[in-house]
Parts: C-alpha cells; sequence; structure tokens
C-alpha cells in the first residue's frame, strides 16, 4: 500500500501536528457520510483565477419539484467547518427545502480548506463564486438583483465577508446576509472565550483557529468582522444573526449585531437558547449525528431539531421579506 503523503508536513508545532494527521481520515469520514443520503443539488465545477471550484446548484422550483421558469433570486449558502471541514454537500436537503419553500435558487459553495489554503483563499472563493453568477445572471436565470448570503460558523464569516466586499467592490449588490452562530472574532482564542459543556474542545478550537491564519491577519476584517469599524460596514446587507444560547461564539454575535446597527444597517438578532454550536447542521444531517459520541450528544438539548426548523422558518420569512415574494 502506498504510504500517504502527511498533510503540511512544513507545520511541526506538537500542539498542531497531531489534529493535522488526523485531519484527512475526519474529512473522508464526513464525506462518506454524506454521500450515503440523497442528493439533490447539481454539481458544477468551473475555473477561478488560478483554481478551480465546485458548486452545488439547486434550480428554483415549486414545492412539488416542478423547476420554475424565468430569472429568480438567489441564495449563496456556505458551510461550516472551522475553514478545514465540511463541503456544500452536507447541507444539500436544507438547501433543498429552502430552495423549494421560497421557489428560489439555492447555491452551495464548496470554497477551498486550510491548512492547504488558509487565509484568504475561502474569502476570494466566496466572492469570486457570487462575482463569476452575477455576471453570468442570464445563463444561470439569476435576478442580479435579488441575491443574498447565508453561513454557519466559519461559513457565516464567509457570508458577511461577501456582504462587506460587495460594498467595497461596488459591482453587486447583496439583499441579506443570514449568520447561524457566526465565528466573527479570531483575535480572542478560544480559550479566552467562555465555554461551555457542550463546546468542542478548546483545543480543537485554537487548531481551527491557528491553521486558518496567522497572528497578524486575525487583526483583518475578514478573519474577525467584530473588528470592522462603520466605513466597512455601512451600506451591507439587511441582516439576521442567529447565535446559539450555548455556544462559545454567542457573545461575538452579539456584538457583530450591535456594530451594524451602529453602522446603520438593519439589524434582526434572536438567541435561540439553550443550541450548541453547529446545532442547524447537525440536525440536517441527522445520520453523521449519530456518530457523535453519546457524552457529547448528551449536552445538547433534545429540542435542537424543533430549534432548527424553526431557524430555518426564520430565515426563510427574512428572504422572503428581502426577495418581496409573493
Amino acid at each position: 500500500m502506498a504510504k500517504r503523503m502527511r498533510l503540511c508536513p512544513e507545520i511541526t508545532d506538537p500542539s498542531l501536528r497531531g489534529f493535522l494527521d488526523m485531519l484527512p481520515d475526519l474529512r473522508a469520514f464526513n464525506t462518506q457520510l454524506v454521500m450515503r443520503q440523497e442528493r439533490f443539488a447539481r454539481t458544477e465545477e468551473f475555473s477561478l483565477p488560478g483554481r478551480k471550484i465546485s458548486i452545488c446548484f439547486h434550480k428554483a422550483k415549486r414545492p412539488d419539484g416542478t423547476i420554475l421558469d424565468g430569472p429568480r433570486p438567489v441564495l449563496f449558502e456556505f458551510h461550516g467547518g472551522g475553514f478545514m471541514l465540511g463541503n456544500a454537500e452536507k447541507t444539500d436537503a436544507l438547501c433543498e427545502r429552502i430552495c423549494k419553500d421560497l421557489g428560489i435558487h439555492v447555491v452551495g459553495v464548496n470554497y477551498r480548506l486550510a491548512p492547504e489554503n488558509p487565509f484568504p483563499a475561502a474569502v476570494k472563493d466566496a466572492y469570486g463564486v457570487i462575482r463569476r453568477m452575477f455576471l453570468r445572471s442570464d445563463q444561470y436565470g439569476i435576478d442580479p438583483k435579488r441575491m443574498a448570503v447565508m453561513g454557519y460558523s466559519a461559513g457565516a464569516t464567509l457570508a458577511t465577508d461577501a456582504a462587506m466586499q460587495a460594498v467595497l467592490n461596488q459591482e453587486l449588490t447583496l439583499k441579506a446576509q443570514i449568520l447561524h452562530y457566526p465565528y466573527l472574532d479570531a483575535v480572542h482564542l478560544p480559550g479566552e472565550k467562555k465555554h461551555y459543556d457542550c463546546d468542542m474542545a478548546s483545543e480543537v478550537m485554537t487548531a481551527f483557529t491557528l491553521l486558518y491564519s496567522s497572528e497578524e491577519e486575525r487583526k483583518h476584517v475578514y478573519v474577525s468582522p467584530v473588528l470592522a469599524g462603520e466605513d466597512e460596514l455601512k451600506g451591507t446587507a439587511p441582516a439576521l444573526i442567529l447565535p446559539g444560547g450555548r455556544d462559545s461564539l454567542k457573545e461575538e454575535g452579539l456584538l457583530y449585531a450591535e456594530n451594524l446597527k451602529k453602522a446603520g444597517v438593519p439589524v434582526t438578532v434572536r438567541v435561540m437558547e439553550g443550541m450548541h454550536h453547529g446545532y442547524v447542521e447537525d440536525a440536517a444531517n441527522p445520520e453523521a449525528y449519530q456518530t457523535t459520541a453519546p457524552e457529547v450528544r448528551g449536552t445538547h438539548d433534545p429540542s435542537f431539531r424543533k430549534a432548527a426548523d424553526e431557524a430555518i422558518e426564520m430565515s426563510e420569512a427574512f428572504l422572503r421579506d428581502r426577495f418581496e415574494l409573493q
């Protein structure tokens, strides 16, 4: 059997090396679980400058599955996973639900992952996909005046980064940004934040942080959006922010909501009381969730699936309003 190439051999820090050596197996296991599920989206690969990106494209349809013709609004969705794990396929069924409930296109983005592709690779991919599809709106049947972003955890970072870039570049306009349990403060390491019994180990969260960006990069507003000032936030898309009630990232979500409000951005914020980090994605992937250690599942509120459904209903209502859907 051929010897497997070691991931990022140049990284020798013992506190990170063990996690890195496990990472390929973690990715393979997660992918295997996801690929067992029924698939709904059409996968498409295309080129962006210097790299290839794949997307999961859910074409707008009615609840009965009938395809809707003509330009339709589009939601760009970014998965979580600490910038190192996950893929767009893991929320495939959830994206299909939103697609049918609202009659809109939903595009799950497979951005490049760290540590092979650290900051700013994922940030460039997220905005790059939006820009590419905006410029080809006729080809994809997209209404270029009705586009929005949504993400979970690290994916929420990318969603709000895209909202800031849209204002900075003045190329396109986003109608909404939806941030589920967003990761917005990398300047303060996980050990400096309040820790709940349902949070993943601080050492793992620290590895995610250190392997994605350098100490200097963590001061960048695209890594730590809580550091963004009025100049970066003014004019960004109206936001729906849904922090988890028992999540070490809760306070930064609330702080970011206040920063957006100070910049004049309309914000709706709702703390999902009792909810652990990742609860929406856990509810969307029941088979994968069952592989979570029983002692970890035991720390989760048993009602998290109901709360996840409520969070998606709120997201849909927010999009329905922002897209002016019937």
